[in-house]
Formats: structure tokens, C-alpha cells, sequence
């Protein structure tokens, strides 16, 4: 009964969830959530400072009070100690921007799915087919996955648990016109390929425009149709049909020339125009693509109209493994802070691809070659070493290698900043015992992001990370999205690091008048932007206040708003500007206002601007509006008080070291809330120099 009612609440939540997440971009702080343990100091340490680093809203905080102090856990626990919290916060706070769902540190890295493993078998069983063998799916997941997948988890769905699992994965290419749908879609595809095949063309172009309206993006619906127009003899609707696909990530210059299908259209001028113009990759694997959640990812790895023909998902990583063996928090931090300043510097490192006997290389050595020609086709550095990493080098941007241990400071190799680091072996997500290497080392030395699994992988290369997450990277993806493309069964993988660092990212630029950071402003308020210098072009334009998504348009000029309407106070206006391209990079400008039209105001006042984390936190509000003043930090409500003067001792301990604001709202009858300046203090305490080790067992008598 208990689990049939958290099923049930679970199911409500994601629906609410799914109505919630209709309209995102990736990229940016908008769109990542970040999660912190409340009760962990190392947890609260890294969030603030990510916080301040990356200029997430204070809207995209959720501080969570009930997290297990421990590196293992059940499915229970993360659906109602960790995922459902989670879903409850993003409605309340009408949070419809989210792709990525960021942990601080100090959450349990293993969870206990046997429930779901045993259904998946079950069902199998039912429909006859084989589900392979229970011991490589272990009956465990990481963190991360069940937050990738939450969507299937929460809806007690066990297909995340499959080998396969991961649709945003970039498939081979030979893969991406043969299962574009599930279900009846894909049964109508096939159909319409048949009677293309018998030359009954029109009759498959009906079938396939029709599920198109649907899914006006799957690239091989688009392609297809380009394909039986040209052999109907429409050359013009041929072309229309293909330049479409082309814009989906149809990059196959090569390939189409060659297609027989295309014979009667090709010396068509408008057609040969877009064949020309079309982007030349091997056809290897699905085009690397930027992530949005509200993507509905079919199993070729192209977008979808709807969750009934796709699968939908949240990017996961976590900041840092601060306790059992992985990083200090100074290390954690560390690498935090060297991170976050790299994004679109183009670093110019080399990508280190290790070749030696052992089986953990071997299982992944076959891949190297078309990870290293298409870095070397984007002009990027690559070495194969037959040693297990790097020894001596100085501009290691990325690596790929599988050893159980290792020790990166006597290979006396330097990491680059924004470097990924990715090594094959069984233990490297395993924080809570001594034996192998972690892949918290490389965060040690100064990566921007490493993996492990949790649980016994058994050296199955589709649970790592395919080779090609170097290519997706070096084009511009981000962290996130680099990791995620590159793993077809990520259920077991445990992914630290930051999920936005983006060094190779071409992002767009854009010039704002007719408003300034920190100006007070009143009436009416319009803003033009000017895009004609942006190295990229740009597409979709996003408006925030405060954090929340009002507005998205394309190719935005103007906006405008009556600030009348708004109440008096601090209030955060964000301007997000979309590449308008596969990967849908984004860049924004924060501006910070305050509104006075009816003089309301709330003043806070400190006696410093420096704690130590032993200190108590004095905090002085007046106000001159309001019946009750609420002091927060980061939407985390700390205290408050009846009247329009109030009083606030803290605990610096519990707001956590690094950088905090806390922000005052005075509060009337209504719940109209007229905000404070943000008041920037920073809680001052040392830093631990080793993690938290594990106490040791008692012997046996």
C-alpha cells in the first residue's frame, strides 16, 4: 500500500513536471538546478561557491534536510528523500527552465534498484524475449542516472536499466534512418519505407507527412520524405525536404550525393544548392547536438514531438565526492574555481589516447580512431601513448585511458583547464573503499570532470564513456552534455565534476541599451538588443525575472514591461541569447534593477562583511511596507518576524563558508513581497586538507 501511494504521488508529481519543463534551453545557469545537503558543511562550501561562480538564480537552489550520511542508499530513498523534495520545489517555484540537475557533495553515490531490475526481467520474460544476464546490471545506480532518468524512475519504469538505455546517445550512423519512432509511429515508418520500396511513392509520402505533423524535427521523417519526392520527380519538394533535414543535423554531405534515391533531383539547381551548402561529416555516427529536456530523444538519436515517441531526461553531475576516498574540499574547490572561468577560451591542449596490454584499453582502443579523426578534422592536437597516462606533459586537454591505479603526480603531467579525464576500471565510482584508483584524482589534479562507476561494470565499454566525448566537447558541448552523448547505458556511471564548463564553446554576443546593472527604475522600461556583431547568429531569445522564464521569441529586439506591475524592490532581470544552430549555445546579461514606483523599500544592515564559521550572524531589516519580514538565502527561508522591524541572529556554521547573500522581504497581507538588495557576506573557515575517511571495521573475533 505504502509503495503503491508513492508510485501514485510520483506519477502526479512528473506529470506536473513534464507541464512544467514544456519550453527550456541548455547551457546556462538558468537552466540548472543545483541540490545541496543543508546538514553537510562540505556540501554547503561548494554550492556557495558554484553559486557565485556560475551566477546561479537564487530561484535554482533547493537545500534538501533529510540526506542519508552514507555512500549507499535504496531506490526509497532517492524517490522520497532526494527526487520527489526536488519535483515539489521546481512547481512551487515555477521553475519551467530546467535541463540540469547538479548535486553539491555529501549525497549517497549508490542506490539499490533490485525492485526495478527484477521487473525488467519480468517483463521481458512476458513477451518472451531475454533481458540478458541479471549480474551486469548488478541490481545498483548511481546518483546521477537515477537523476538522468528520473522521468522512467519515478514513473516505475525499469527500461533505464538496459544497456541501451541512454537515446541521447550518438548512435552509429547507419542506425539513424532505420528507428526513429516507438511504437506506432514506428510501425506506420516501416509501413511508409515499404510502399516507397514497391514505388508507391505518394502513398508513403502521405504516411510519413502525417506522422510528421507530430514530429516535425526526426530527421530521418525529414530525409525520408526528401528521398520520395526526388523519386516521385519533385526535385523542388525534394530539396525543401532536405534542407530541413539538414537543419535537424542531417550533415551528411557525401552520403546524400551518393544516395541512388536522390538520382532524378540532383542536377536540380535548388537541390545541388543545398547539397552544396551541406556540411560534410563521415557517416559514423548520429550529429552532435545540444540537450534540452524538453527534447523527446528517439532511439536514432533525433528529436521527437512528444514523450509518447521519445525519451525524455535531466543532465546530472555532482560538484564534488568530499568524504571516503574521494577529494579534499580544497581540492573540490580548487578545481571549481579553474573551471569556471574557461568557457570559450579554446584552450589549446592535446587529447591523450592510452594504448597498452591491459583489458580495460583494449575494451575501448577500438573506438580511438574515429575519436581522433574527427578531433583532428576540428583541428584539435591528439596523441596515443602506450603508457597508462601521460608522463611530462603539459597541455593535457583530455584523456582516455583504462588502468586500475594510477598516480597523476608522478606521471608529472599538467591538466589544462576545462580537461576531460576518462578512465576505464571497475572501482572508480567506489568511494568507500581503498582498492583502484578514483576518478575523484582527476578531479584532484584539476579536471574539470571525471567518471566512475558505482557498482561492478564488468568492462562494458557502453556503460563508460565512448572515446568520442573528446569530439562532442571540442565542438562546444558542454561537460554535461559531452558525457551524456558519449554513454549509450549510463546507469551505473557516477559523473563528477562541472556540468556547464564549456571551454570550446562559440557562444553569441549581444549589445544591450536602455537599461543598466543597479539602476532603480520605474513606469514603463524598454530594453533593445542588437545582435549584428554576435559571431554566431541567433535564434530563440529568453527573457528572466528573478529567475523565472517570462518570455522567449525569436530573434528578440525589444523588451518591454510596465514595471508598475511589479513590486517595488530588488529584482534580477536576465537577457539569454540562443546560438541558432545543433548546439543551441547559449550566452546571457544579467541586470540587476531596483523597482520604485510607490517608494517601498526594505534595508538590511550587518555589522560586517566578513564571518568567521564560528561567528553568529547579526541581522538588522526595516522596512517601511509590509505587516511581516522573511529573511532568505538563496530562496531558503532562515527567519522571520512580525512587523517592519526585525532582528536575526544566524549561525554562520549553518549558512556555510564561501560567498553568501541574504536577501530581506517585506511581506503584506496578500503575500506581495517587496525585496532588499541582496547583502554579500563571506563566512570565513578552514578548508579540509584530506577527505573523510570511512572508519574501519571492527575485526572479526
Amino acid at each position: 500500500m505504502i509503495y503503491s501511494k508513492i508510485v501514485r504521488l510520483a506519477s502526479s508529481l512528473l506529470l506536473g513536471f513534464l507541464l512544467l519543463t514544456n519550453a527550456v534551453y541548455a547551457g546556462g545557469p538558468e537552466n540548472l538546478l543545483l541540490v545541496v545537503n543543508a546538514n553537510s558543511p562540505s556540501s554547503l562550501l561548494l554550492a556557495n561557491h558554484y553559486i557565485s561562480l556560475r551566477n546561479i538564480p537564487e530561484r535554482n537552489v533547493i537545500y534538501l534536510d533529510d540526506v542519508p550520511n552514507r555512500e549507499k542508499s535504496s531506490l526509497g530513498v532517492f524517490r522520497n528523500q532526494i527526487m520527489i523534495p526536488i519535483v515539489e520545489q521546481v512547481e512551487a517555484r515555477q521553475l519551467s527552465n530546467i535541463d540540469y540537475i547538479v548535486y553539491s557533495s555529501d549525497f549517497p553515490s549508490l542506490y539499490h534498484i533490485g525492485t526495478h531490475v527484477d521487473k525488467l526481467f519480468s517483463e521481458a520474460k512476458k513477451l518472451g524475449k531475454s533481458a540478458g544476464s541479471k549480474k551486469i546490471f548488478n541490481h545498483h545506480a548511481s546518483l546521477n542516472s537515477l537523476t538522468y532518468f528520473a522521468r522512467q524512475v519515478l514513473a516505475d519504469d525499469p527500461s533505464y536499466v538496459t544497456l541501451n538505455s541512454n537515446a541521447y546517445y550518438r548512435v552509429p550512423a547507419r542506425t539513424i534512418l532505420s528507428t526513429p519512432f516507438y511504437g506506432e509511429d514506428q510501425t506506420k515508418f516501416q509501413e511508409a519505407k515499404r510502399l516507397g520500396a514497391s514505388g508507391d511513392y505518394q502513398d508513403a509520402i502521405d504516411v510519413l507527412t502525417e506522422i510528421g505533423k507530430r514530429n516535425p524535427n526526426q530527421v530521418a521523417l525529414l530525409y525520408s520524405l526528401a528521398q520520395l519526392h526526388a523519386q516521385n520527380g519533385d526535385p523542388k519538394e525534394a530539396a525543401k525536404w532536405l534542407g530541413r533535414a539538414v537543419s535537424q543535423g542531417w550533415v551528411y554531405r557525401t552520403k546524400t550525393e551518393s544516395d541512388k534515391a536522390f538520382a532524378k533531383a540532383i542536377d536540380d539547381p535548388v537541390f545541388r544548392g543545398i547539397l552544396n551548402r551541406m556540411p560534410n561529416e563521415p557517416f559514423e555516427f548520429a550529429p552532435t547536438m545540444g540537450f534540452k529536456s524538453q527534447y523527446s530523444w528517439a532511439g536514432n538519436g533525433s528529436k521527437n514531438g512528444s514523450p509518447a515517441s521519445g525519451r525524455q531526461y535531466f543532465i546530472s553531475t555532482v560538484l564534488g565526492v568530499t568524504r571516503n576516498y574521494g577529494c579534499t574540499e580544497r581540492e573540490a574547490l580548487a578545481a571549481l574555481k579553474r573551471n569556471a572561468v574557461v568557457d570559450g577560451t579554446h584552450p589549446n591542449g592535446i587529447f591523450y589516447f592510452a594504448d597498452t596490454k591491459d583489458v580495460r584499453n583494449r575494451t575501448r582502443k577500438p573506438n580511438y580512431k574515429s575519436a581522433i579523426n574527427a578531433l583532428n578534422a576540428l583541428g584539435m592536437k591528439t596523441r596515443v601513448i602506450t603508457d597508462k597516462i601521460p608522463i611530462k606533459q603539459d597541455r593535457v586537454m583530455g584523456l582516455t585511458n583504462g588502468t586500475a591505479r594510477f598516480d597523476w603526480n608522478e606521471g608529472g603531467s599538467t591538466l589544462l583547464a576545462g580537461a576531460i579525464c576518462d578512465n576505464l576500471t571497475s572501482h572508480g565510482g567506489m568511494l568507500d573503499r581503498a582498492s583502484q584508483t578514483k576518478c575523484t584524482k582527476f578531479i584532484a589534479a584539476g579536471a574539470a570532470g571525471a567518471s566512475g562507476t558505482v557498482i561492478e561494470p564488468y568492462a562494458l565499454q557502453v556503460k563508460f564513456p565512448h572515446p568520442m566525448i573528446h569530439a562532442h566537447y571540442a565542438k562546444g558541448c558542454t561537460l554535461g552534455e559531452a558525457f551524456y552523448q558519449s554513454v549509450h547505458g549510463p546507469f551505473q556511471l557516477l559523473i563528477v565534476g562541472d556540468a556547464l564548463c564549456q571551454p570550446f564553446a562559440n557562444k553569441p554576443t549581444f549589445q544591450v541599451d536602455g537599461i543598466k546593472a543597479q539602476e532603480t527604475v520605474s513606469g514603463d522600461v524598454e530594453v533593445s538588443l542588437d545582435f549584428t556583431e554576435s559571431p554566431v547568429a541567433v535564434g530563440d531569445v529568453e527573457v528572466y525575472l528573478d529567475g523565472k522564464l517570462i518570455n522567449r521569441v525569436r530573434q528578440l529586439k525589444n523588451v518591454k514591461f510596465d514595471s508598475t506591475h511589479l513590486p517595488d524592490g530588488y529584482h534580477e532581470l536576465r537577457i539569454v541569447a540562443i546560438a541558432d544552430n545543433l548546439l543551441e549555445t547559449t550566452s546571457g546579461k544579467i541586470f540587476p534593477i531596483v523597482v520604485s514606483n510607490k517608494e517601498q523599500r526594505v534595508n538590511v544592515s550587518l555589522d560586517s562583511k566578513s564571518y568567521k564559521e564560528s561567528d553568529t550572524v547579526t541581522v538588522q531589516v526595516e522596512s517601511n511596507f509590509g505587516e511581516r519580514i522573511v529573511l532568505k538565502q538563496n530562496f531558503r527561508e532562515l527567519g522571520s518576524a512580525e512587523g517592519q522591524k526585525a532582528k536575526f541572529k544566524l549561525s554562520a556554521a549553518e549558512l556555510g563558508r564561501g560567498p553568501v547573500r541574504l536577501t530581506a522581504f517585506a511581506m503584506d497581507e496578500n503575500d506581495v513581497a517587496v525585496s532588499s538588495v541582496p547583502y554579500a557576506i563571506q563566512i570565513i573557515g578552514p578548508l579540509s586538507d584530506i577527505a573523510v575517511k570511512p572508519k574501519p571495521k571492527p575485526k572479526k573475533k
